[in-house]
């Protein structure tokens, strides 16, 4: 995770899926990304409702039908940092026979470089996101110039 020195932005993403889908080839893409050190699984999370309705949490091992991973890879890698109103956004998103599998990340792609900048004696000033509706906005705004 984070350094004293330097912390990579924190993310997330929600993809919902059909709750018999194949979720194994990105689930071992993220995990090569976490043995390379480029993201730091923060939390992840599989959502459902039952049949009243509600949302819930799932466990990754309830998944059927996955291939190519061990799913017991993942245990004790919910952190339960989403609430209960993060739930209910997610689930509210879900039809009758779909999950969401939510994975909260830290982006370490550039911690090498910025722990050579602070060798060097640099201090983070600033970081965070550009949300992509802002990046269209101004790469629209450009080529219209």
């Amino acid at each position: 995770m984070a350094t004293e020195q330097f912390a990579g932005p924190v993310d997330y993403l929600v993809f919902v899926f059909d709750e018999h889908a194949d979720l194994g080839p990105g689930l071992s893409a993220m995990l090569d990304r976490v043995e390379q050190g480029i993201i730091e699984i923060l939390d992840i999370e599989l959502i459902g409702v039952d049949e009243t309705g509600a949302p819930g949490r799932l466990e990754l091992t309830d998944l059927g039908g996955v291939t190519g991973i061990n799913l017991s890879t993942f245990d004790g890698a919910a952190s339960s940092l989403l609430d209960a109103d993060d739930l209910a956004s997610i689930a509210a998103e879900l039809q009758r026979g779909q999950v969401a599998l939510a994975v909260v990340y830290e982006d370490r792609s550039l911690a090498v470089a910025a722990g050579a900048w602070a060798a060097a004696g640099g201090v983070e000033l600033f970081s965070g996101g550009i949300a992509i509706e802002d990046l269209e906005r101004a790469l629209n705004e450009g080529n219209q110039s």
